[in-house]
């Protein structure tokens, strides 16, 4: 159980941990509700058959926009969850 092993290490050192990945990596950890940031970025490059971003029967997560940045066509976002509308 990979997400009882994140929640492990992180009790055990007190430290944040990124995952760095598409929907396949992400999937167990959005539906765990354990992330609480998301940085994605948008490479203005048409793959053809990329990896999807997120994958189906996911829970609603509403996000906060908190900074993005622009640099030769690529964007970053920076978004938190919101709990009722609220950011946390």
């Amino acid at each position: 159980d990979i997400c009882r092993s994140i929640i492990d290490e992180k009790q055990k050192d007190g430290k944040d941990i990124y995952l760095f990945g598409g929907g396949i990596l992400v999937d167990n950890f959005i539906k765990s509700d354990m992330i609480d940031e998301y940085i994605i970025g948008i490479v203005p490059t048409i793959l053809g058959t990329g990896k999807p971003l997120f994958l189906g029967n996911n829970p609603t997560i509403k996000f906060n926009l908190d900074s993005y940045t622009l640099d030769s066509g690529i964007m970053v976002l920076h978004y938190s969850k919101r709990a009722n509308g609220k950011t946390i």
